[in-house]
C-alpha cells in the first residue's frame, strides 16, 4: 500500500510540474545571419544560423513545419525545415538551420521583380512541430515582416 501511495504521489507530483505556467518559457528567435541561398532539384535552400535564447532547463526540438511564404501578398512557395534542430537548455546560442522552399510557378520572376524595391513585405504563415520532454507540441505562425528588397538579389544569383 506504501509503494502505491508513493508512486501516485510521484505521478500527481510530475503531472503538477509539467502542467504548471511558471516552467515553461518561450523560445526567443534574437537574429538571422550568414544567410546561403542554393538551388537544388527545383528547390531553394536557405542555410542561415539562428541566434536563440531558450531560458527553459530543458532542450527543445524543432521537428518539421507546414508554412507558406509569400511576398507582397503572392505566393512564393511552401517552407519546409530540413534537417530537426535542437535548442539546447538554458542556453543562448547561434544554430544552423537548413530550410527548403519548394518554388510556386513563377517565383523565380517574382523574386526578379522585388529585387529591385525599397521594401518588400514577406509573410510567413502556417505552421511548426517541436517537441520538450518528450511531449509534442505544434505552434501556429502568421509572421509579417518588411526588409530591403535588396537582400533578395542574392537569391537571384
Amino acid at each position: 500500500m506504501k509503494s502505491f501511495f508513493t508512486r501516485l504521489t510521484s505521478l500527481v507530483t510530475y503531472i503538477l510540474l509539467l502542467s504548471s505556467c511558471s516552467l515553461v518559457n518561450d523560445v526567443k528567435f534574437k537574429n538571422v545571419s550568414n544567410i546561403t541561398p542554393t538551388f537544388e532539384n527545383k528547390e531553394l535552400v536557405l542555410k542561415l544560423d539562428v541566434q536563440v535564447q531558450n531560458d527553459n532547463f530543458y532542450t527543445v526540438k524543432l521537428k518539421n513545419s507546414a508554412l507558406k511564404i509569400s511576398i507582397d501578398e503572392k505566393e512564393l512557395g511552401d517552407l519546409t525545415l530540413a534537417e530537426k534542430v535542437l535548442f539546447k537548455r538554458k542556453s543562448d546560442n547561434s544554430y544552423p538551420v537548413k530550410l527548403k522552399v519548394k518554388l510556386a510557378d513563377g517565383a523565380l520572376f517574382m523574386l526578379l521583380r522585388n529585387a529591385f524595391k525599397k521594401e518588400v513585405a514577406i509573410n510567413i504563415q502556417g505552421t511548426l512541430k517541436g517537441s520538450a520532454l518528450g511531449i509534442p507540441k505544434t505552434i501556429a505562425i502568421n509572421e509579417t515582416k518588411t526588409i530591403d528588397g535588396n537582400l533578395l538579389k542574392s537569391l537571384s544569383n
